[in-house]
């Protein structure tokens, strides 16, 4: 019996050390892993934090959309001015102030022992002191013939001009109402132009181009200017037909000479309205009126020494 009881006891023994035994090896792997999942949870809360203090220390970056800013344009009137302060640097290009605004004017003096007399060049509207349509030709061919020229870089076309109302009472009172306000302006202009000119001996001529000559002639017909000892008007029109109508009647009327040049090849309303302003000048029987075409092969560009050879010769007529 002794020995069944020992026998049962050591069996027992061996039970209890077999279970824990066997309990540290079946449950030391979850707590490895524990271990391993705990550390490596540390590391990443570790790495987040190293993260988050280095996206503190940056600057803050705005979500919102920035906008493009787009600048205004140049004024086409300074950018000219600019142009020609650069481009004209050898020539005697001087400041003409009228009010609050400054003009620039360019003066080629006579080559000649004899100073025959004054041109005041007056080109077309947005055209500059260079511009090569016509008066370019006479900037660089009238000096060695005894002219002084003093060519105007002349303000743009008033804008608004013409007018786009809907009926046409409204776009002729508004016409009428913007070139006023313009006509007053170039007086004043026109007036300090031809005060430059008095500095030189000899008789003032105005020649112009375009739109300007007709603008020339109106500031003459009113008064706002005494009278020019002669006129001679480059491929003149207006873009109405109102005015255009005036253009041949202030012709007409006009007591000093006046010299009328358009191109075969020219704007359209130059062409359409010389048969106007020349049928206007026969009815008022004016004397000292002569009208021309000129042939040319690019459209509203004058041939080369042929206006020159015109102005001279039409001079030489009148006593000049």
């Amino acid at each position: 019996m002794r020995l069944t009881h020992c026998f049962i006891f050591f069996l027992l023994v061996i039970n209890t050390l077999s279970l824990k035994v066997n309990y540290a090896y079946a449950y030391m792997p979850a707590e490895e892993q524990a271990e391993q999942q705990a550390e490596e949870q540390d590391k990443k809360d570790t790495e987040q934090k190293k993260t988050t203090d280095t996206d503190k220390s940056k600057p803050a970056v705005s979500t919102e959309k920035t906008q493009a800013i787009i600048n205004a344009p140049v004024d086409a009137f300074q950018q000219q001015q600019q142009d020609i302060k650069y481009y004209l640097n050898q020539e005697e290009i001087s400041s003409l102030l009228v009010g609050p605004d400054d003009y620039l004017i360019a003066t080629n003096k006579y080559t000649t022992r004899v100073n025959k007399g004054v041109m005041v060049l007056i080109p077309d509207w947005h055209q500059s002191i260079a511009s090569p349509n016509a008066l370019q030709q006479l900037r660089e061919d009238l000096p060695p013939k005894g002219w002084t020229t003093i060519t105007l870089h002349p303000p743009h076309k008033p804008e608004s001009y013409p007018s786009q109302a809907f009926t046409e009472q409204e776009r002729a009172a508004e016409n009428i109402e913007i070139l006023t306000t313009y006509r007053l302006k170039f007086a004043e202009i026109l007036k300090a132009l031809l005060n430059q000119a008095k500095t030189y001996p000899g008789v003032i001529i105005v020649v112009a181009e375009g739109n300007h000559s007709a603008v020339v002639l109106d500031t003459y017909q009113q008064g706002l200017v005494g009278e020019p000892s002669a006129l001679i008007m480059l491929s003149s029109y207006m873009p109405t037909i109102p005015e255009n109508e005036k253009i041949a009647h202030q012709l007409a009327a006009a007591d000093y000479p006046i010299l009328d040049l358009y191109l075969k090849r020219d704007h359209r309303f130059a062409i359409e309205n010389a048969k106007m302003r020349k049928n206007s000048a026969k009815r008022e029987m004016k004397v000292f009126y002569r009208q021309r075409q000129l042939s040319n092969r690019v459209t509203g560009y004058y041939p080369k020494n042929t206006l020159t050879k015109e102005i001279i010769s039409w001079l030489s007529t009148i006593g000049w």
